[in-house]
């Protein structure tokens, strides 16, 4: 049996390793609380409003479209 896939095999070779686990556990639990948390507010703080990448990029191709729309009224009314 694989040590590394039964806790109970590792456990029987090598007795710390089950403390080791519930230590280590904590701490990344801990870290990770930290880190979404972080992101979360960083979140809040800069990815609202109009000044996202989305919608900046989405202005830029509205701003192309309205310029070519014009561009093509022009033409039409110089071909009549």
């Amino acid at each position: 049996v694989n040590p590394l896939k039964s806790k109970r095999v590792m456990a029987e070779l090598n007795p710390f390793a089950a403390e080791k686990g519930s230590t280590d556990k904590a701490a990344v639990q801990k870290r990770k609380a930290e880190r979404v948390t972080a992101s979360k507010e960083h979140n809040k703080k800069h990815k609202k409003g109009d000044e996202t990448f989305y919608k900046t990029l989405m202005k830029a191709f509205a701003a192309k479209a309205v310029e070519s729309e014009k561009k093509e009224e022009e033409e039409e009314k110089e071909e009549e």
